[in-house]
């Protein structure tokens, strides 16, 4: 807790001195798009804070406007949109475009992996996971910034105890989620955000994910779902914001400052309210909907890291980034003391 707050109250020293040579810089407007991958509701409150930080501390030479998935282009374009610019930004969720940035599947996150976000935030920003991501995006033609991590949750609609109660089940998943799924015997199978609630209701899919306890609520998993899986199967997912890399490096070295300061602010402001929704909701879900918070004892998710470790071991075969990538994680663990 105190080394967040001593990182936020460094963001903000930089955010003043930022202001300062910004006023001080004269650099052309920019009026940039920026398209979510969340509904419009989400999308406010996600991400209004960030453009009012861009415009104020740009002096109103840079100014953003948002637009919630789908309303510029398909969300499965939006990297694409992007590297060709006629889409200046975009949050993405990390995982979902693993066929052109492979490495981006140890940022969607890997299943009992990290055992708190802290941890995530560490890998990612001090251990230099950041620089492997930003090298496999560049390929792309766009510039990378991590917005925010998250835990990834997983409900049912019966009790998840063991690792074999998994089995047989099909499940609404995507990414390294259904990986997992796949090696204890699961069926993973991806239905769209648009269409889930049905699929669930009706029987189709037995559980899925979205997120973890806010966002599945948003979704009203909690209806037709009477059990959350805990601790989280996945601690460490990634939304993250990509900008056309032409666009970046024609900006001034003043403004590409501000939009990745304000980047790294606007996600941590995005990532603390996001846990407190979910912590408020899962206790509504629990007092007001008769939902089980299922815990998997410690055999079980010993059990699930070694199907981890069988993932990891085919992510580092993929490409030379995704290699690295691994042996970084792999060091880190170490490190932590987790594993030998």
């Amino acid at each position: 807790m105190r080394s967040s707050k001593i990182a936020f109250v460094s963001v903000c020293a930089l955010v003043f001195f930022l202001t300062g040579l910004c006023h001080a810089a004269e650099a052309p407007k920019l009026k940039l798009k920026l398209q979510t991958f969340q509904i419009p509701d989400e999308t406010k409150r996600n991400f209004t804070k960030f453009a009012e930080m861009i415009r104020g501390l740009s002096n109103g030479e840079i100014e953003i406007t948002l637009f919630p998935v789908g309303a510029l282009v398909p969300a499965k374009e939006m990297l694409e949109s992007v590297s060709r610019g006629s889409l200046d930004m975009a949050q993405i969720v990390e995982g979902y475009f693993v066929k052109v940035v492979p490495v981006s599947e140890i940022a969607a996150g890997i299943p009992f992996l990290f055992r708190d976000t802290d941890e995530s935030k560490i890998f990612m920003w001090h251990k230099g996971f950041v620089n492997v991501l930003r090298e496999g995006y560049a390929k792309q033609n766009v510039y990378h910034i991590p917005w925010e991590t998250y835990p990834v949750g997983l409900m049912t609609k019966k009790p998840v105890k063991t690792a074999d109660d998994l089995k047989k089940m099909k499940i609404r998943a995507h990414s390294t989620m259904a990986d997992l799924l796949g090696r204890v015997g699961a069926s993973a199978v991806f239905i769209p955000g648009g269409e889930l609630y049905t699929a669930l209701a009706t029987g189709v899919v037995d559980g899925g994910q979205w997120g973890d306890a806010g966002p599945m609520y948003a979704m009203k998993f909690h209806e037709v779902l009477k059990n959350y899986m805990y601790p989280e199967p996945i601690v460490g997912a990634w939304n993250s914001l990509i900008i056309n890399m032409d666009l970046w490096k024609k900006m001034t070295p003043q403004q590409r400052a501000v939009i990745e300061t304000a980047a790294i602010a606007g996600g941590e402001m995005s990532f603390h309210s996001t846990r407190h929704m979910a912590k408020m909701q899962l206790r509504e879900m629990q007092e007001k909907w008769n939902v089980n918070v299922v815990t998997l004892p410690e055999a079980e998710r010993e059990k699930m890291r070694q199907y981890s470790l069988e993932f990891q071991n085919a992510v580092a075969k993929r490409d030379a980034l995704c290699a690295k990538g691994v042996g970084m994680v792999r060091d880190f663990m170490k490190e932590l003391g987790y594993e030998k």
